[in-house]
């Protein structure tokens, strides 16, 4: 405690508070400052009033003597910030990211101003990290992304694509921070396939790689910070119908409305069918039908003094048939399937202090829940014949005995009851329930920022795992009845309570330098019928960064990083009964949270018209947390690795277009090492290497790249490139030099966006171009998954 009240009195007394005022760098809550100066002819204009018009609402300010202006914080998004005096006007639109923008704004004679669009490279912070992406309304309707916040996520740098819909980031094992409207996203449930997100939903994405402030906690593969749908201008309908390959059927309708004051809402329905809804285990895709439907609202209450209340809502429903692995044995009449259902809402109060400064609070409340439907019968049937499945498919074996299956698969300790046939039915809920409070404000030189959250958390769980054994006597087994199936069933809820708070500062040492340094302290803890645990930890974070002009930067970061586990785990007498034979005595629950030092260097430097940031960082992580599935379960489970070691070398490149276009380029190099297995609770350890070895969600080589030509008659062109080199495998054979990687794989994507009138477009896309069928993983412990194959899809947009 006196180190800590030590650390306080330091902090504080490193923010002055009469220094000359200068433009604020960053806020907090996904929020930050647009600032600039108003202009007529190249002289200031001091006593203008300013707009800006975004998210749903509009906030206002006046210039002071130097013409200067600034906005208290708003919500990350798009906004046109408006002056005008007399017959003088001038408009611009700009991409507000979280490190905040700074606006010339130039007015003159309404027939001399036309709406001018500042292009996000240069609307893009320095202050970020070095491969920090923005991407507005026109990114995420535009580019080639089928509608799918899937094929968004692989677009950005440093992703590796996993199966059925899980995005790896930056080399960790699918830890991502959604941020909806300055609100966490809850995420307790182990989630392997699908999205509770929907693209359709979201108007901007302003995204963190690295560097992260004190404001960031829990997860650490990246932050997205996303504002949901939000009109800008008069009422009017907008969306989209779409249908394609696999019956492929999508659409989307919203209305948006402002509000009297300054506020506005938008609401939204949409829909989605499809015969092709996973990555399936063969070149086929039998017994895969998927659904969505999803609603959403939102609404901006304006209070006057620009102060509003934001409350966001969304809901949605989805369904998945299991492919089947015909080729390999599994029964085509095999049904298993997995619904989806996500709640989530959140009310959040914003009190601006000034032009300088804003209080946001408010609750939050989520739910999850998710069923799997299991087919015993047919299950079993798969389970033995993978058995006798021949290399590299199968196990190799010919025996269905357990033990043996085990031994020939001795990297995997959850394989030996897949081989002998294993069967899932469950039902897992989530509810959180949260308040959370974020204060910002500026000080002369200094941006102080301080946030505290509480989430209570109950998952609520019912697992019926079916066992069909064989040649050992199962807990229910006598000598006269073996190989008996017998089910193991865990309902033991688990109730979680997760505190977090932080307090930083960003201060402008002078016009080359800035340090940002801040405190956050994360405090959990589970119960269940069996356990009760608790953890905490301080994370002190530190940045310096040195400027050179407008658009040049380098920075070198430390910060420490604390990740508490999943709260959905199976219990340990469930876990001792799944590992029979293996493991004769139950396990302690020996779940630990992954504690994290990272090191990075990187910076921004002005290529032509665009920015190329950089970024090089290595993190040091003990008690990795990895999770492992559950035999060929939907069920998957979190387990710790004593060390990691995770580091990366990444370019991304962006540089804007005309008529609001831009192109871009990312290239990442990624390494993911895990040493020593030592969780005990599901998946014991046997037969695990004990040095440093890939991870499964390792990819060591990303490049992907975009373009989206926008046409002055109101079309566009886009398309996209992702190249991987594919994932850890078991496929090679055992003297192959290296780590094994399979399959490297290279996709293009392409759309076109054919005017119909001056508010809808014609759309034709071709996802996968060039017919690369690959395996998205192959002989991993996220099992075999093929990619799907080449698909044409025609639809109308209109707004």
């Amino acid at each position: 405690m006196y180190a800590l009240a030590r650390s306080a009195r330091i902090l504080f007394a490193l923010m002055p508070l009469a220094f000359a005022c200068t433009a604020p760098s960053y806020a907090v809550n996904a929020s930050a400052f647009i600032t600039g100066t108003v202009t007529s002819n190249g002289v200031p204009v001091p006593n203008v009033t300013v707009t800006a018009s975004g998210n749903n609402l509009t906030a206002k300010t006046k210039t002071d003597a130097k013409g200067h202006f600034s906005f208290p914080p708003l919500p990350v998004g798009t906004y046109d910030v408006a002056a005008q005096q007399g017959d003088l006007r001038g408009i611009v639109r700009v991409d507000l990211p979280s490190g905040g923008v700074s606006v010339p704004l130039a007015i003159g004679k309404l027939s001399e101003i036309a709406h001018v669009s500042v292009n996000q490279a240069q609307s893009l912070t320095l202050h970020g990290s070095g491969s920090d992406v923005i991407l507005n309304s026109t990114d995420l309707t535009q580019l080639p992304l089928n509608n799918s916040f899937t094929e968004m996520e692989t677009q950005l740098p440093g992703a590796a694509q996993g199966a059925n819909g899980v995005v790896h980031m930056n080399g960790d094992h699918g830890v991502i921070n959604y941020m909806i409207d300055g609100v966490p996203l809850p995420q307790e449930l182990n989630r392997d396939i699908g999205s509770e997100l929907n693209i359709n939903n979201l108007s901007f994405l302003d995204l963190i790689e690295g560097a992260y402030p004190a404001q960031y906690g829990l997860k650490f593969g990246s932050v997205f910070n996303m504002s949901s749908r939000a009109g800008i201008g008069p009422a009017g309908f907008d969306g989209y119908a779409e249908f394609g390959s696999y019956t492929d059927a999508q659409s989307t309708i919203g209305y948006h409305a402002p509000l009297p004051g300054g506020g506005g809402y938008d609401v939204a329905l949409s829909g989605l069918t499809t015969t092709r809804g996973l990555d399936p285990p063969e070149f086929n895709s039998p017994h895969n039908d998927a659904s969505e439907l999803g609603q959403f609202a939102r609404f901006t209450l304006p209070e006057g003094n620009n102060n509003f209340t934001n409350i966001t809502f969304f809901n949605s429903h989805d369904t998945f048939q299991i492919p089947n692995d015909i080729q390999y044995g599994e029964p085509a009449g095999t049904d298993d399937s997995e619904t989806q259902a996500d709640t989530f809402l959140a009310v959040q109060f914003q009190h601006a202090i000034g032009d300088t400064g804003s209080f946001t609070w408010g609750p939050a409340f989520n739910q999850s829940r998710i069923q799997d439907y299991g087919d015993p019968h047919d299950d079993w049937i798969y389970g033995e014949n993978l058995n006798e499945t021949p290399p590299p498919f199968g196990n190799g074996g010919t025996s269905t005995d357990c033990a043996n299956a085990f031994t020939i698969a001795p990297t995997n300790p959850l394989a030996f009851p897949t081989m002998c046939g294993i069967s899932l039915a469950d039902t897992r809920t989530e509810l959180d329930y949260v308040m959370q409070g974020d204060y910002t404000q500026v000080f002369g030189n200094h941006t102080v920022a301080a946030g505290v959250s509480y989430d209570f958390s109950r998952v609520l769980k019912y697992y019926a795992v079916t066992l069909q054994p064989d040649n050992f006597l199962s807990p229910i087994e006598t000598p006269s009845t073996p190989d008996a199936p017998f089910t193991v069933i865990d309902n033991s809820p688990n109730l979680g309570n997760t505190y977090q708070s932080y307090l930083q500062d960003s201060w402008r040492m002078s016009s080359l330098w800035e340090a940002d340094y801040g405190m956050r302290y994360d405090f959990f803890t589970i119960k269940s019928t069996d356990f009760g645990e608790g953890f905490g930890a301080f994370s002190p974070r530190l940045k310096i960064t040195r400027f050179f002009g407008k658009r040049a930067s380098l920075y070198a970061y430390i910060g420490r990083f604390f990740e508490p586990f999943s709260f959905e785990n199976v219990s340990p007498g469930a876990a001792y009964l799944l590992n029979l034979p293996l493991q004769r005595t139950e396990a302690q629950f020996d779940l630990k949270p992954e504690r994290d030092t990272q090191l990075e260097l990187g910076g921004h430097v002005p290529v032509g018209a665009g920015d190329l940031g950089f970024r090089v960082w290595q993190k040091n992580a003990n008690d990795l947390i990895d999770d492992t599935e559950v035999g060929v379960t939907l069920l998957h489970q979190d387990i710790n690795y004593v060390l990691g070691r995770l580091s990366q070398e990444a370019l991304n490149y962006t540089v804007p277009l005309s008529l609001n276009s831009r192109a871009y380029l990312a290239i990442a190099h990624v390494i993911s090492l895990n040493s020593g297995c030592e969780t005990q609770l599901l998946a014991p350890c046997f037969g695990q290497p004990t040095g440093f070895t890939p991870a499964d969600h390792e990819q060591r080589y990303t490049v992907n790249g975009g373009v989206v030509f926008n046409h002055p008659s109101g079309g566009w062109f886009s398309a996209d490139a992702y190249y991987g080199s594919g994932l850890s495998s078991a496929f090679c054979p055992a003297d192959t030099p290296g780590y094994c990687k399979e399959t490297p794989h290279t996709i293009f994507n392409v759309e076109d966006g054919i005017p119909m009138s001056q508010h809808a477009a014609l759309t034709l896309d071709i996802q996968n171009l060039l017919n690369d069928r690959y395996y998205v993983t192959l002989l991993n412990a996220q099992g075999n998954h093929f990619a799907a194959p080449r698909e044409f899809d025609i639809g109308v947009r209109f707004k």
